[in-house]
């Protein structure tokens, strides 16, 4: 699909009840999106499933091979039950992977990275944006922080904030020490 259709897309949807059904390069399934922002290269929305929303996700336009609007009893359900009724847009600046992760550090919100291609996930927190990288302190399962790490944007494919899990684990670990893996 020409990336001029995919924006022409995404444009009618953005601010709407509309979803967008997406497929990705490196996924054989679709995900819905409705749609808060987005430019020529970033898009910030909130992924639905079955009328469920689960935080914000920022994605590459560039990794959608195809997408379609969706207006069916779904949609005619959740803006019946006018899901989106309290979804504030997080004040996210999509002019790069910089600017996003600079907004994302001053929101002070724990996030999830994903390369989807490789099959990595990091859940955590940023602790400084570069130009091309960020300096990424990840935690495990068991809520054991890790050696910090640097990420480089170009292995990014989709970032996810203010959903259940992370901001869970937040709640958690805010007051927590600290911590590393034994024997490391």
């Amino acid at each position: 699909m020409k990336k001029e259709k995919i924006i022409t897309c995404i444009e009618n949807a953005a601010g709407t009840y509309e979803l967008c059904r997406c497929w990705f390069e490196y996924d054989k399934n679709y995900h819905y999106f409705y749609i808060f922002d987005f430019n020529a290269k970033l898009f910030l929305g909130m992924e639905e499933d079955d009328f469920q929303l689960n935080g914000f996700q920022i994605r590459r336009i560039a990794d959608i091979r195809k997408i379609e609007t969706r207006m069916d009893a779904c949609t005619l359900i959740n803006r019946e039950y006018e899901i989106l009724k309290n979804i504030k847009r997080p004040a996210v600046n999509l002019g790069s992977w910089q600017t996003a992760f600079e907004s994302l550090e001053r929101l002070g919100c724990f996030v999830i990275l994903e390369n989807e291609i490789k099959q990595e996930i990091y859940a955590g927190k940023i602790k400084k944006v570069k130009r091309k990288s960020l300096v990424f302190q990840e935690f495990d399962a068991d809520g054991v922080w890790q050696e910090e790490c640097e990420i480089l944007y170009d292995d990014i494919t989709t970032v996810t904030f203010k959903d259940r899990y992370s901001s869970t684990w937040q709640k958690y670990l805010k007051n927590q020490p600290q911590r590393k893996k034994e024997g490391r």
